[in-house]
This record gives structure tokens, C-alpha cells and sequence, in this order.
């Protein structure tokens, strides 16, 4: 599970495994319709059904509870994900990072921060050879945070109005690249 601790904090902020007394928090987190959009999901309803959210994502071993050092609350998730090739396999040494952020934690850098510990950890620690990312066009702050952490977009795709996640908006996808990788290997 969590391998690098020590590189995956700063004096601003910890990122640790979540665990079951995270429920209020991030049930706070995922009820909000404003976070819920920008991360591509529905709002959950209730308490029970933010219990069961998280403890799936409790089970992947690269996702984190977005901790503020000063007060150890949780403020939002941050975590890596299995990334898929176009054969519809896992894609070897490349991930997705998908990440939220409690309203109230916007606008304070907390996500360029913790955008960067994962990013590092991701290069240094597990080697990866990429990551991806994506965000809806009207989402600036999620773009901004993107190319602050050394992303370029690489593609977008406009949803069509049935679409689960995005109806009608475009989506953007970006990369990021380890310092000394290159893409021949890129899986697009």
C-alpha cells in the first residue's frame, strides 16, 4: 500500500490511506453537486451510501485522503488509477490521476500541492513512465492545476448530450511525462 510516507507530505499537507473515520468528511465532500460534477460523478445521497464509496476506494492502494497538517482534517482525495490501452488491458507503467477537493479548500493551493507530491511519488517511487489526467473545459482551476504540474493536453473529446459524465461539454485530456522519459512508449 502506502510506500513512500515521508515524500508523500509538506509542511502544508499529508496524503495517507483513507480509513473508516474519514466517513463524515468525505461524505461532506462527495454530497456537494460543485465537486461531484468537476470529478465526473453524482452526488451521493446519504451518509450509507458515502460509507460504501469510500470503503471502495479504501481498496485501492494508490488513493489518499487529502490531510491539512495543521488541523489533520480531510479535505479531498487524490489518488492513482489503473489506466487502460486501447486493447482494453492495463497499460504498463502508466496511470490515471483523478482528484476532489472539499469547496471550502478551494482557491488555497491545497490541490497544486498535493498534485505535486503524487506526481513525484508517482516518477520516483513506482517508476511510472506516464500519467493522465483529464478535466471538463469550464473547470479552469483543474486545467491550471494540470499544467502547473508539468501536464500538456494531448486531446479533447466533446460529450454528446446523453453522455453520463459531461453531457454536452468538452472534455480535456492531458499527460505528464517523467523528467527524463520520452513518449515512444505512450500508450494514447
Amino acid at each position: 500500500m502506502l510506500k513512500a510516507t515521508s515524500n508523500l507530505q509538506n509542511e502544508q499537507l499529508k496524503l495517507r490511506p483513507f480509513v473508516a473515520a474519514d466517513a463524515a468528511a468525505y461524505f461532506e465532500m462527495v454530497r456537494d453537486p460543485k465537486v461531484a460534477v468537476n470529478a465526473g460523478f453524482t452526488p451521493a445521497n446519504s451518509l450509507v451510501e458515502a460509507e460504501y464509496l469510500l470503503s471502495r476506494q479504501s481498496k485501492l492502494s494508490e488513493v489518499y485522503a487529502i490531510v491539512l497538517m495543521s488541523t489533520a482534517e480531510v479535505i479531498g482525495s487524490i489518488g492513482l488509477y489503473e489506466r487502460m490501452n486501447s486493447q482494453g488491458e492495463p497499460a504498463p507503467q502508466q496511470m490515471d490521476l483523478g482528484y476532489m477537493l472539499t469547496q471550502m479548500a478551494w482557491g488555497h493551493g491545497y490541490m497544486t500541492s498535493a498534485v505535486h507530491l503524487i506526481v513525484n511519488y508517482a516518477f520516483q517511487d513506482l517508476n511510472l513512465r506516464r500519467l493522465t489526467a483529464s478535466c471538463l473545459a469550464p473547470n479552469t482551476a483543474s486545467r491550471l492545476i494540470l499544467e502547473h504540474a508539468g501536464f500538456r493536453q494531448y486531446d479533447q473529446v466533446t460529450h454528446p448530450a446523453y453522455a453520463q459524465f459531461g453531457a454536452g461539454q468538452t472534455e480535456l485530456f492531458f499527460e505528464c511525462l517523467p523528467a527524463n522519459g520520452d513518449d515512444t512508449n505512450a500508450t494514447r
